[in-house]
C-alpha cells in the first residue's frame, strides 16, 4: 500500500474515528448526564432518609412538634421523589429497589403515628422509635445500593468512551477520575459517619465527628454530634435523678424511723394522763370516800385532762400547719400586756421550782400593734414553758423591744443549755432532742416545731443561742405594724341582758338509728324541750311544711336512707323556711362541716354527743343562756389504741345514765346490743356493696359512741371513711376484726345491764 494511500486511509480512518468518536461523545454525554442525574437523585434519597432518621430522634427525645412537622414535609417530598424515579427508571434492579424504598417509606408514616401516640408511655415510645430507626437503616442500605448501581452505570459508560473515543480521551479520563474521586469521597464520608455512630453506640457519648466544609457530610456530621450531645445530657439527667432518688429513699427511711419513735412517745404521753383520768374516775365512784379525798382526786383528774388536751392540741396544731390550713386572725393586740400575761401564767410553776421569772419591757413599745394575739401567745407560752421546764435554778427573763416595725421577743434562761450538734434538730417535728431528756421532763417534742411554723406563718424569724450548762436564748422577730385600739367590749351585765330568758323549745329530731333517737330525745325532754322524731329527710321536709313554722329548731342527721340530711336541708331552705338547722352527724372533718353550712345548716354537733354539748349547742343557736344549775359542756375523751382499750368507757355511759336514768339506760343498752349484732352481720354479708357498708358503719359510729363503746365507734368510723373512699382493700382489712369487737361489746354491755338490774353502780 502506498504512503498516500496509507495517509489517505489513515485520514479516512482518522476522520471516521473522529466522526465516530465525536458522535459517541455526543451520545455518551447525553447518557452520561442522564446517569449522573440518577446518581444525584440516589444521593438525594440517601440524604432524605438520613434527615428523616434525625428528625425521628429529635421528635422521640424532645417531643418537638416542629420536628414532627419537618418530618411530615420531608416524608411527602421523599414519597414524591420515589414515585417520580419509579416512573422514569426502567432498569429492573433499580425498580426493585425503588419499590422497596416506597413500601418502607409508606410504613414509616404508620410507625411515626405510633411514636406520636406513645409519647406519654416512655417504654412504648422507645420501642416505636427503635423500630423506626431499624426501618430507616434498611432504607438507607437500599438507597446506598441505588446510588451504587447508578455509579456502576457511569463507570460502564466511561469504559465505552475509552474504546470509542480517541480525541476526548483526556476529558473522558478526567471525568472518570472525577467520578472516582467523588465516589471515594462518598464512601469515606459514609464510613467515617458509620464509625462515629458505632463509637457513640458503645456508650462513648463524648465522642465527636470532625465537621469540615459545608457539604452534605458536614451536615450529617453535625447531626450526629448533636445527637451525641443530647444522649450525653439525657444520661447525665438520668444519673442525677437516680442519685436524687437514692438520697430521697434514705431521707424517707430516716423520716419513717423518726415518725415511729414519735408515735411510740405519743403513745406513752397520751396513756399517762389517760391512766390518771380513768383511775381517778373509778375512785370517784366510791361515795363513801372522804370529801377532801374526792376533791383531791378530782383536781388531779382535771390536771391530767388538761395535760391530755395540751398533747392533742399540739398534734392537731402541727397537723393543721403541715396541711397549710393555718389561718391567722389579725387584730389589735397590746404586746406589753400580752408578754406580762404569759409570764403571769408561768409564775406559779416557776415559784414551785424556786425560779425567778420576770419581764423586761422597752419604754418605746406602741400600745397597740396588728397581729394574731392567740398565736403569738401560743409562741411565747411555748418558749416560756420550755425555759421553766429545763431550768433547775436561776431565772427566766422575757424581754420585748422594738426596732421600726420589727418587734423582738426574747426568752432567756439559765438552764441546762443545748449542745451545738443537736440544735439543727431542735425545730424538727417527730424528732426528740434526747430520749433521756424526754423521759426525764416529759413532753411530745412538738412545741418548738409548732412555734417555728407559727412564727414563719406570721412572716417572722426565730433564732436560738445556747451554751451547755449556761442556758439558752430564744429570739422571735415579728413585723408588727402599729394599729388602732380595738373597740370596747360590752360589760357582763349588758351581755347577759342581750340574751332572752330560757324557754322550752319545739324541736324536730331527724335520725334513722333508734338508739340515737332514744338517747337524744331523752336528753332534750329532760331539759324541758318538746321533741318530734322522724326517720329520714323526706319525712323532715313534709313535717316542716305541715307544721307551719311551729318548730323552733331542727336536729338533722346527715346520712339517712330515702333522703339524706343535706338534700332535706336544701329543700327546706328552697321552700322559704328560715328556722335553725343543726347537723347531728359523725362526720367531723372540716370539709364535711363546710358542706353542711353550704347546704343551708346553721351549725354542727359531732357524734358521739354528750348531754352538755347538745344542750350548749342548742342554747347557742337559740339565743338563750343556760342556767347555773346546768352543767357546762366537757370535751370528749380522746381516743386510745383499740387493741389495749376496754370495750366500754364506763365514764361516758355513767354520764349518760345520770341524765336518762338507769331504767331508760337498760332499755337503751338492750336495744343497742341487739342492733349492734344485726348491723355487724349486715356488714359482714354485704360483700362488695360499699354503699351498704358505709351506711351501716355510719349508724354504728354514733350508736356505739353515745353509749361509751368507743373502740367499736372509732373502728366503724375508719370503716365508714374507707368505704366512702372506695378503698376495698382497707374495707376488707377493717371488716375482718369487726365481729370480735362486737362480741366484746355485747359481753361488756350485758354485764352492765345485769349490774344495773341488780342495783349496782360499779362496773
Amino acid at each position: 500500500m502506498s504512503i498516500r494511500r496509507r495517509i489517505t486511509t489513515t485520514l479516512v480512518f482518522a476522520a471516521l474515528a473522529v466522526s465516530v468518536s465525536t458522535a459517541s461523545a455526543i451520545w455518551s454525554w447525553k447518557w452520561m448526564g442522564i446517569y449522573t442525574a440518577r446518581v444525584t437523585e440516589a444521593q438525594t434519597v440517601v440524604r432524605s432518609v438520613f434527615e428523616l432518621s434525625l428528625l425521628v430522634h429529635d421528635f422521640g427525645d424532645k417531643g418537638s412538634e416542629r420536628a414532627l412537622f419537618q418530618w411530615q414535609r420531608q416524608h411527602e417530598r421523599l414519597t414524591s421523589e420515589l414515585a417520580r424515579m419509579l416512573g422514569e427508571l426502567t432498569d429492573p434492579a433499580d425498580q426493585a429497589l425503588l419499590r422497596r424504598l416506597s413500601a418502607d417509606n409508606a410504613l414509616m408514616l404508620d410507625g411515626m403515628t405510633r411514636l406520636a401516640q406513645a409519647r406519654l408511655n416512655p417504654d412504648a415510645a422507645r420501642i416505636a422509635q427503635d423500630t423506626l430507626q431499624l426501618r430507616y437503616n434498611v432504607m438507607a442500605s437500599d438507597a446506598d445500593r441505588l446510588a451504587a448501581q447508578a455509579n456502576e452505570r457511569v463507570y460502564a459508560r466511561g469504559r465505552l468512551l475509552l474504546v470509542l473515543q480517541v480525541l476526548p480521551l483526556l476529558l473522558l479520563a478526567m471525568t472518570v477520575a472525577a467520578a472516582m474521586a467523588a465516589s471515594q469521597r462518598v464512601i469515606r464520608g459514609l464510613n467515617r459517619i458509620a464509625d462515629g455512630m458505632a463509637t457513640i453506640g458503645q456508650g462513648r457519648f463524648d465522642h465527636r465527628l470532625d465537621v469540615a466544609g459545608k457539604d452534605e457530610f458536614a451536615v450529617l456530621s453535625s447531626g450526629v454530634n448533636h445527637m451525641a450531645e443530647q444522649l450525653q445530657t439525657l444520661y447525665a439527667d438520668i444519673a442525677g435523678k437516680v442519685e436524687a432518688l437514692s438520697v430521697a429513699k434514705v431521707q424517707a427511711e430516716a423520716a419513717e424511723r423518726a415518725k415511729s419513735a414519735f408515735l411510740a412517745n405519743m403513745s406513752h404521753e397520751i396513756r399517762t394522763p389517760l391512766n390518771a383520768i380513768i383511775g381517778f374516775a373509778d375512785l370517784l365512784r366510791d361515795e363513801q370516800a372522804p370529801v377532801a379525798e374526792r376533791e383531791k382526786w378530782l383536781s388531779l383528774q382535771m390536771e391530767a385532762s388538761r395535760a391530755l388536751v395540751a398533747i392533742v392540741d399540739d398534734i392537731l396544731d402541727l397537723s393543721k400547719i403541715e396541711a397549710g390550713r393555718l389561718e391567722l386572725e389579725m387584730g389589735s393586740l397590746d404586746p406589753a400586756a400580752l408578754a406580762e400575761s404569759c409570764v403571769a401564767l408561768l409564775t406559779p410553776r416557776a415559784a414551785d421550782k424556786g425560779l425567778v421569772i420576770r419581764t423586761e419591757i422597752s419604754d418605746d413599745l406602741p400600745q397597740w400593734v396588728l397581729g394574731d394575739a392567740a398565736r403569738l401567745r401560743q409562741v411565747l407560752l411555748n418558749l416560756l414553758s420550755n425555759a421553766v421546764k429545763f431550768t433547775a435554778n436561776g431565772q427566766v427573763v422575757m424581754s420585748v423591744t422594738r426596732t421600726g416595725v420589727q418587734m423582738r421577743f426574747t426568752v432567756t434562761d439559765t438552764g441546762m443549755g443545748i449542745p451545738a450538734d443537736r440544735r439543727q434538730h431542735l425545730f424538727m417535728p417527730f424528732t426528740q432532742l434526747d430520749a433521756s431528756v424526754t423521759r426525764r421532763f416529759g413532753g411530745t417534742g412538738l412545741g418548738l416545731a409548732i412555734t417555728r411554723r407559727l412564727v414563719e406563718a406570721m412572716q417572722g424569724q426565730i433564732t436560738v443561742e445556747s451554751q451547755p450548762g449556761a442556758g439558752s436564748r430564744f429570739e422571735v422577730t415579728l413585723p408588727l405594724a402599729i394599729a388602732m385600739p380595738p373597740p370596747p367590749e360590752p360589760g357582763p351585765a349588758a351581755a347577759l341582758a342581750a340574751l332572752p330568758s330560757y324557754r322550752p323549745l319545739s324541736i324536730l329530731l331527724v335520725e334513722d338509728v333508734f338508739a340515737n333517737q332514744m338517747l337524744v330525745r331523752t336528753i332534750l325532754e329532760k331539759a324541758g324541750h318538746k321533741v318530734t322524731v322522724v326517720e329520714n329527710g323526706a319525712e323532715a321536709v313534709r313535717s316542716v311544711a305541715q307544721a307551719d313554722n311551729v318548730y323552733d329548731l331542727v336536729l338533722m342527721d346527715v346520712q339517712m336512707p330515702i333522703m339524706d340530711g343535706m338534700e332535706a336541708t336544701r329543700r327546706i331552705r328552697q321552700a322559704g323556711h328560715t328556722l335553725p338547722i343543726l347537723a347531728l352527724t359523725a362526720n367531723v372533718l372540716r370539709e364535711e362541716r363546710e358542706a353542711c353550712l353550704d347546704a343551708g345548716m346553721n351549725g354542727h354537733i359531732a357524734k358521739p354527743v354528750t348531754p352538755q354539748a347538745l344542750n350548749q349547742a342548742i342554747a347557742d343557736i337559740a339565743g338563750f343562756r343556760l342556767t347555773e344549775m346546768e352543767p357546762a359542756p366537757v370535751p370528749p375523751t380522746p381516743a386510745t389504741q383499740e387493741d389495749t382499750e376496754p370495750a366500754l368507757d364506763r365514764s361516758i355511759l355513767d354520764n349518760l345514765l345520770l341524765v336518762v336514768g338507769d331504767d331508760i339506760g337498760v332499755q337503751l343498752l338492750n336495744d343497742a346490743l341487739t342492733s349492734f349484732r344485726a348491723r355487724v352481720d349486715t356488714i359482714m354479708a354485704a360483700g362488695d356493696d360499699l354503699h351498704r357498708i358505709e351506711r351501716e358503719a355510719h349508724s354504728l359510729v354514733s350508736a356505739a359512741g353515745n353509749l361509751g363503746f368507743m373502740p367499736l365507734s372509732r373502728h366503724c368510723r375508719a370503716l365508714m371513711i374507707a368505704a366512702d373512699a372506695g378503698e376495698r382493700a382497707e374495707v376488707a382489712r377493717l371488716t375482718a376484726p369487726l365481729p370480735g369487737l362486737c362480741d366484746a361489746v355485747i359481753v361488756q354491755g350485758k354485764r352492765v345491764v345485769e349490774q344495773l338490774a341488780a342495783g349496782q353502780t360499779d362496773a
